[in-house]
């Protein structure tokens, strides 16, 4: 399989200047499951420390993510040897409960943002995932270390101190800093 072992030549020279690893297969949630899979067990066997499995196009529906996840840790068995990490696009509306499904079926790590900003229709919420982890904490089973106390004033600072703008020629998002419209009280929500 070329794909698998350029993955692994690639991993092994990274494993050669670093030691922690994150291995991504682009675009996993479209690719046929026993070949992501294969290619999996192969980069973890070649030092991957972190498999993050994206849904590069916001393409998956929840109970179907779900099941790719939960897939990883049946049919790999060196998936015990990595945290297996999601990251989720908007553009079905679905990235916070793909990223909770992932979550729900054993990935450990979320890649997210606050506000859902990004490309396209966005990201996973972080303030989404991190408050249905904690509010339904008797059906996860999880915490997630992060000071919820300090989200709202987190969400409104990025969301009053940064303009986005999308080019459609270069497909990205960049931010200008413009003056403050917004000012924190503690305790006030305005």
């Amino acid at each position: 399989m070329k794909s698998s072992k350029m993955a692994c030549n690639n991993v092994t020279r990274a494993k050669k200047l670093v030691d922690d690893i994150e291995f991504s297969p682009m675009d996993a949630s479209r690719t046929e499951p026993a070949y992501l899979y294969k290619i999996i067990e192969e980069v973890i066997k070649c030092g991957a420390t972190t498999i993050n499995v994206p849904d590069t196009v916001g393409y998956a529906i929840p109970g179907e993510f779900g099941d790719l996840i939960a897939g990883i840790f049946r049919m790999c068995r060196a998936s015990k040897k990595a945290i297996i990490s999601v990251h989720c696009h908007n553009d079905l509306g679905m990235a916070t409960a793909n990223s909770l499904q992932a979550v729900k079926n054993g990935a450990r790590q979320v890649e997210c943002t606050i506000n859902g900003i990004g490309e396209r229709a966005g990201n996973a919420a972080l303030e989404e995932i991190v408050m249905a982890i904690k509010t339904r904490s008797d059906f996860f089973n999880l915490t997630t270390g992060i000071d919820t106390t300090q989200i709202y004033k987190t969400s409104r600072l990025v969301s009053g101190n940064d303009r986005l703008y999308r080019t459609a020629e270069q497909g990205h998002c960049w931010s200008e800093r413009v003056p403050p419209r917004i000012r924190y009280s503690p305790g006030r929500r305005d």
